[in-house]
């Protein structure tokens, strides 16, 4: 008798560049998965509900990165807190037949958040329990997931401010996207009464009302003729960049952050990398806290490559690493415990631990295929 096979595939546009496929099969490898596979398929926005009506039941999941995590929200059910508050979603689970005339069958789920925390936490290790500020800069999907990350982070540590560092909107006075992440805090701490707040320990109780832990700082312009950046920053003649720079707000709160967490795509922050690293040798900063570049492709980003001049610098290869264990995880639960309860079909099920499978064995292999493939 021939063994079924099973699939999965990243989708988004473009999507040449996708790691996921290297981490997923590695992940299938280890779990001793030989008869399921892992590819990535370019899907517009337009597309992709045509795309997900003509899959057969030998699909068992799907990642979604740019510009799908909202469009495939209207496709399915939301089943984790951070897809439901957040409307992103960039993991989709089928729990029968894909059929988008039932959305029940397609779970929803945010496994960005989540990497982005374990990102930090494996890097920074205890040093995140002293965090007390932090900058995100962009304002997108992402952004928000990087926002809910500093909130996971927050009930742990002492992360008290948040700056946004991002473009006008378009009245030219207020900061995309802070209006919005305060909202979101302001929700978490609604839903979580009891959870820890983002504020100052000190915070008088009758300001409390009034204060916003997230502000907005206007994403800095710089003179074209910098912006030019070659290859090797090191080359570059930096000698007018601060004088140009529209602002040295967001340098200065990016410099005196404890955690920063870049989303935009790559070379957006070119810009800041180059007064950055101005701007250290101008005040003699020796020490830089610790940055998150979502961006793997190019590998280092320009910010990454002057941040760990003077601090840590992370990868964005982290936080795939960690959210694809996660879809890992959701995608297979159900054909791993194919002899549990079979009536047991809520989406709930594939959040509770797997204790009967190593994941750091998993991760590990995962880790190892990733270096290879970079």
């Amino acid at each position: 008798m021939v063994e079924k096979c099973y699939n999965c595939a990243v989708l988004g546009n473009p999507i040449s560049h996708s790691l996921s496929p290297v981490l997923h099969n590695a992940a299938y490898k280890a779990l001793g998965l030989n008869n399921w596979h892992y590819g990535k398929e370019k899907v517009s926005e337009e597309d992709l509900k045509d795309f997900i009506a003509n899959l057969d039941d030998s699909w068992k999941g799907l990642s979604l990165t740019m510009p799908l995590k909202k469009t495939i929200m209207s496709l399915g059910v939301a089943c984790d807190y951070w897809s439901k508050t957040l409307g992103v979603a960039n993991t989709a689970v089928f729990s029968k037949k894909p059929c988008l005339e039932n959305p029940e069958t397609i779970e929803l789920c945010n496994t960005d958040v989540n990497g982005i925390v374990m990102a930090l936490m494996h890097s920074l290790k205890s040093q995140i329990l002293n965090a007390k500020s932090a900058v995100i800069i962009g304002s997108g999907n992402t952004a928000s997931s990087a926002m809910a990350a500093l909130i996971e982070i927050a009930q742990g540590s002492k992360l008290s401010k948040i700056s946004v560092v991002a473009r006008l909107q378009s009245d030219g006075k207020t900061v995309k996207g802070v209006s919005r992440f305060n909202d979101l805090v302001d929700k978490h701490n609604s839903d979580f009464p009891n959870s820890r707040r983002i504020e100052p320990s000190n915070l008088y109780l009758k300001n409390k009302r009034d204060y916003k832990p997230v502000c907005g700082i206007e994403f800095p312009t710089i003179d074209p003729e910098f912006i030019k950046i070659s290859q090797d920053i090191e080359k570059c003649d930096k000698s007018h960049i601060l004088e140009s720079i529209s602002s040295l707000d967001a340098i200065e709160a990016i410099a005196n952050a404890d955690i920063v967490i870049s989303t935009v795509p790559a070379h957006i922050a070119d810009g800041l990398a180059l007064a950055l690293c101005e701007y250290c040798k101008e005040k003699s900063i020796k020490h830089l806290g610790a940055l998150l570049d979502v961006v793997y492709d190019p590998r280092p980003s320009q910010i990454l490559k002057v941040w760990r001049k003077y601090g840590m610098g992370i990868g964005g290869e982290e936080m795939l690493l960690y959210q694809a264990l996660d879809q890992v995880k959701l995608m297979t639960f159900e054909y791993r415990h194919s002899s549990d309860d079979p009536s047991d079909d809520s989406c709930t099920n594939k959040h509770q631990s797997d204790k009967a499978t190593d994941y750091d064995y998993i991760r590990s292999c995962m880790e190892k295929a990733l270096q290879e493939a970079l």
